[in-house]
């Protein structure tokens, strides 16, 4: 079964990496997180994407990945 996502808009309180191309996000900077829709995904699971990545390649092509 595959759960459906969508990426949300967050300010990282903590410093992070970006799933797609492994840069930094620092304390404060803005990222895109990965969300359920209609179901919890763990936050161990959820892909964090820098806005440089969202930017150059968008939503849908950061949620499809390597599938």
């Amino acid at each position: 079964m595959e759960i459906q996502t969508h990426l949300i808009k967050k300010v990282a309180n903590d410093p992070k990496f970006c799933t797609n191309c492994n840069k930094q996000i620092l304390r404060g900077d803005t990222y895109h997180l990965e969300e359920g829709i209609n179901q919890h995904i763990h936050s161990l699971l959820a892909r964090s994407f820098c806005s440089g990545c969202y930017a150059k390649y968008g939503e849908k092509k950061l949620l499809k990945g390597n599938e």
